[in-house]
């Protein structure tokens, strides 16, 4: 088991809590232009060299279809709470990577109708950092496995630093779809007869132009299940504002820290007033909600660490937090119970049953028109 972790802002630290998931980017909505940079040279010259002639279109495909989650191997780096934390005002959250099983961090069905996930198109492994971009022209006996993790694992020296780790994840594992007002609209088209599945998350909110949208979370089982065409064009026609893509985590059974999310980590600079505010008046409107993972039965705080700037040194050294959080709330742990809900929904003709846990969404059709 090895420790990495996830530079994120305050805010989506919140929501992190509520609804354990990460961003999965497609590889088109990098912010580093060089990032997986094979030119059309490289194409043709993949082509050239390999056994079935095709091996350059064949990175490209896959490419199209597979996106990133992005980790730090570590917690204190000065220049990535720069960059990633707003100015060390933000948080850093620790995830469990288990060597043998990377893949176990994440949710790995959305439902019995869901597609089983293809291990064998997933990748876990640390970036290394060269000079050269290109694929080595030395290399005799080339496939797509090699090819593929040089292009996905390799960048410019210059951001040696980061220390990153990365999983490169297939669209179809996505399990949650989030849509601005841009994406909205572009998702009602290529959605068709499922576009009455999209709702508004803070439609109440009427002081809040920037309205967020979801695909229902069973439809979007269906969907992928049904008609896996419509979920490419989703992902392919999107950009890198307009839909936000996500994976949820394993984040065991609430309040019991069985999962794979680890400690927090504050910023230097960041409120601690903030998130305790957050703790103490969290009222579990999320069923996935982590919360009660960061505080004992008597409400005493666990996990939860604030960076300081070293007297002497340009480096964080961070100590744990220590508050209740009872004071204004409940004196008693919710019970697990109130962590299972079920709702059902209509959906194009079909009646869906969700049933949604600390791990999984399960979905189950018991009806249909």
């Amino acid at each position: 088991m090895i420790k990495l972790y996830k530079y994120m802002p305050f805010t989506s630290l919140l929501k992190f809590i509520d609804d354990p998931c990460l961003r999965v980017t497609p590889s088109y909505c990098q912010n580093d232009p060089f990032e997986f940079g094979y030119s059309e040279q490289d194409i043709d010259q993949l082509n050239t060299k390999s056994r079935n002639k095709k091996l350059g279109n064949e990175l490209r495909d896959y490419s199209k279809l597979h996106g990133i989650v992005s980790l730090c191997s570590s917690k204190s780096d000065i220049l990535m709470w720069s960059h990633y934390a707003d100015k060390h005002k933000e948080a850093v959250v620790e995830l469990h990577i288990d060597r043998n099983n990377p893949e176990s961090l994440f949710v790995n069905s959305t439902g019995e109708y869901s597609p089983p996930f293809n291990y064998s198109d997933f990748i876990f492994d640390k970036v290394n950092y060269k000079n050269k971009r290109h694929y080595p022209k030395n290399e005799k006996d080339i496939d797509l496995d090699s090819v593929r993790k040089h292009y996905y694992f390799t960048k410019a020296k210059q951001w040696v630093l980061e220390q990153e780790y990365r999983f490169i994840i297939p669209f179809t594992w996505i399990n949650r779809i989030l849509f601005n007002q841009n994406g909205y609209q572009k998702a009602k088209v290529i959605l068709g007869k499922f576009s009455g599945s999209l709702s508004c998350l803070n439609q109440q909110d009427s002081n809040n132009p920037n309205k967020v949208y979801e695909l229902n979370p069973g439809a979007l089982e269906y969907i992928t299940a049904v008609n896996i065409q419509l979920l490419a064009k989703l992902w392919v026609e999107s950009n890198e504002t307009d839909t936000l893509f996500l994976i949820r985590l394993n984040s065991g059974v609430p309040g019991s820290n069985a999962g794979q999310i680890g400690r927090m980590y504050l910023g230097c600079q960041s409120s601690v007033k903030d998130f305790i505010s957050y703790l103490k008046n969290n009222n579990y409107e999320s069923l996935l909600s982590i919360a009660e993972n960061y505080y004992d039965f008597q409400g005493n705080s666990l996990g939860i660490y604030k960076g300081t700037i070293d007297d002497n040194e340009y480096k964080i050294t961070f100590s744990e937090e220590t508050f209740c959080v009872y004071d204004n709330k409940r004196s008693a742990r919710t019970s697990l119970t109130n962590h299972y809900l079920t709702v059902s929904s209509l959906v194009y003709g079909v009646t869906f049953l969700v049933i949604k846990t600390p791990v999984s969404v399960t979905t189950m059709v018991v009806s249909a028109s």
